[in-house]
């Protein structure tokens, strides 16, 4: 399995090296330990061609059902004024929800003005079903990344040293701005770094183009986001602060990163297209997301 650019004819840009996802093969500790050594370097990775565009299609007429039903929830429960996400108010969009976690639900957080991540239905299928969340090709890879043994073996799926955490979809509507830069977990140890004991599996429901406003990273970042202020000092000074990328994913690719790599979302500036993205968050066993949700639901009055 070679790491490769996409193609010169390709319709998208890449704005990062692909890979493909390793087979089962003779070759595949060497495929995988590969993957790790640039996730470990980068913090992260991409990935070509993880689900067909079958399950994809299927995947999004699911996330855009289950948008529209939680936002008639969220009304006929009392909590929103209308029951969509936002409606045009004096030319400007008037949003459902405030943004921010205390604003929001265990089923759906508005992240910033217009980009909603929702699990709303995320716990049923076709998320849940066995070829999404035990994806036998998938989780070979996440094994490798979360493996505490850099000495790769070729691991059982079953393997209970990881689980998914969480399952969401993050949904960019038209007219959401750019992100802050942020990381969207701390580090277990603050006066070292240690291997990754978190991860982002984000899979894109559509081609994500540069108006739909594709995930930007720094790479390199999550060794520096325990302290972050004055290691950015420390690495722009030395000359090891490296540039930002943008890859722009094709529907179903993968991109992984890092719960501690800086990240944003860029703005979709389209007029009518959304940009929906399965999230799949996968971690250690015995570590536990309690930042990134509320407690509270859309069932609670």
């Amino acid at each position: 399995m070679a790491s490769s650019a996409r193609s010169q004819e390709s319709s998208l840009p890449s704005g990062w090296a692909f890979h493909r996802i390793p087979c089962t093969s003779v070759d595949i500790i060497d495929e995988l330990s590969m993957l790790r050594g640039a996730f470990d370097e980068d913090g992260f990775i991409c990935l070509s061609s993880v689900f067909d565009t079958v399950t994809v299609n299927r995947l999004r007429e699911a996330a855009t059902t289950n948008f529209d039903e939680c936002f008639r929830r969220l009304h006929e429960c009392g909590h929103t004024n209308f029951p969509q996400y936002c409606q045009e108010q004096d030319g400007r969009h008037e949003y459902a929800l405030k943004v921010g976690i205390k604003a929001g639900f265990r089923e759906i957080v508005m992240r910033s003005p217009g980009r909603f991540e929702m699990p709303y239905g995320c716990n049923k299928s076709p998320f849940a079903d066995d070829d999404i969340v035990r994806n036998k090709d998938l989780l070979q890879v996440v094994c490798a990344l979360l493996s505490d043994d850099k000495n790769i073996r070729h691991q059982d799926s079953a393997d209970d040293s990881f689980y998914l955490c969480n399952a969401s979809i993050v949904t960019a509507t038209p007219g959401s701005a750019n992100q802050g830069w942020h990381a969207d977990g701390g580090h277990i140890n603050l006066q070292s770094h240690e291997p990754c004991h978190c991860f982002n599996v984000f899979i894109p429901l559509v081609d994500v183009s540069l108006p739909l406003g594709p995930t930007e990273l720094r790479p390199g970042s999550h060794k520096i986001t325990r302290n972050l202020a004055p290691m950015m000092l420390a690495a722009k000074a030395r000359g090891t602060l490296r540039k930002p990328v943008m890859p722009l994913l094709r529907a179903g690719d993968a991109l992984i990163f890092d719960y501690r790599v800086l990240h944003r979302g860029r703005a979709n500036i389209t007029k009518e297209s959304d940009r929906p993205i399965l999230v799949m968050t996968f971690a250690k066993s015995g570590f536990k997301d309690r930042l990134n949700f509320p407690s509270k639901s859309i069932d609670d009055r």
